[in-house]
C-alpha cells in the first residue's frame, strides 16, 4: 500500500503520517532526507550533490527523482508514505513510471483540508518550550499554558519561532496552493484522492484516514 500525503502548513501532517506509519507498517519518505543523505555519500554523484545544495543551488526535478528510484531498488519495505513528493505533476507522472516498473502503484493520496484562517491561528498562537520540547497554542484554549507563557512541564519561558509569523506564513501557504493545485486534479483524474476534514481532533482525522483505507 503506498499513500501520498497533501497538506498546506500546519494541517497536521507529521502527526497523521507518524500515526500512519505505525498503524500500517509503512516507509516513511521524506526526498529532503534522501537528498542529504545522498549528499553524504562518497562518489561522484554525492559530492556533485553535496556541491550543489551547499551553494544554495535548486536540485532538479530529474535529480530528486533519481535519489528517490536508487532508493526504492535498494529498500526492502515497498509500503510507502510520501511526505512532501511529489510537488509538481513532472514528478507524480515519474513517480507513477517508476512505481510502475517495480510493480506497484499509489493506492491513496489524502488532501488535509484546513481553512486558511484556521491554520494561521496554529502558526500564529504557537509557542514551544525549549526545554522539554512541548509544543502549546495561545489562540486554542485546549493548547493554551496553564500560566501565560510558561511551560507547565518544566516551568520554562515558553519561546516563539520567528518564522510562526503571518507575511512568512502567507509566502508558504501561496508556494503550497502554487504547487498543489495541479496535483489534486492529477490524483482526482485517477480517482485516488479522498479529501479529509483536519479540523477536528487528531484521533477523528487519523479515523476518517483509516475508515478510507479499511473498507
Amino acid at each position: 500500500m503506498n499513500i501520498i500525503l497533501l497538506a498546506p502548513p500546519a494541517a497536521g501532517k507529521g502527526t497523521q503520517s507518524e500515526l500512519l506509519v505505525n498503524e500500517y507498517n509503512l516507509n516513511h519518505i521524506s526526498t529532503g532526507d534522501l537528498l542529504r543523505n545522498a549528499a553524504k555519500e562518497d562518489t561522484e554523484f554525492g559530492n556533485n550533490l553535496k556541491s550543489m545544495m551547499e551553494s544554495g543551488k535548486l536540485v532538479t526535478d530529474d535529480i530528486v527523482l533519481e535519489v528517490l528510484n536508487n532508493y526504492l531498488d535498494n529498500t526492502t519495505n515497498m509500503n510507502l508514505l510520501l511526505d512532501g513528493f511529489p510537488r509538481n505533476t513532472y514528478q507524480a507522472k515519474v513517480l507513477d513510471e517508476i512505481l510502475s516498473k517495480k510493480n506497484t502503484k499509489i493506492d491513496y493520496v489524502f488532501l488535509l483540508d484546513v481553512d486558511k484562517e484556521i491554520l494561521l491561528e496554529r502558526i500564529t498562537g504557537r509557542r514551544l518550550c525549549k526545554s522539554c520540547g512541548r509544543v502549546y497554542n495561545v489562540n486554542i484554549e485546549s493548547l493554551r499554558p496553564i500560566e501565560e507563557n510558561v511551560c507547565d512541564k518544566c516551568k520554562t519561558e515558553l519561546t516563539q519561532r520567528s518564522d510562526d509569523n503571518k507575511e512568512t506564513f502567507d509566502v508558504r501557504y501561496n508556494e503550497y496552493l502554487e504547487q498543489t493545485s495541479p496535483l489534486i486534479e492529477y490524483y482526482q483524474n485517477k480517482n485516488i484522492l479522498y479529501k479529509i476534514d483536519s479540523i477536528g481532533t487528531i484521533d477523528e482525522i487519523f479515523n476518517q484516514i483509516k475508515n478510507i483505507i479499511n473498507n
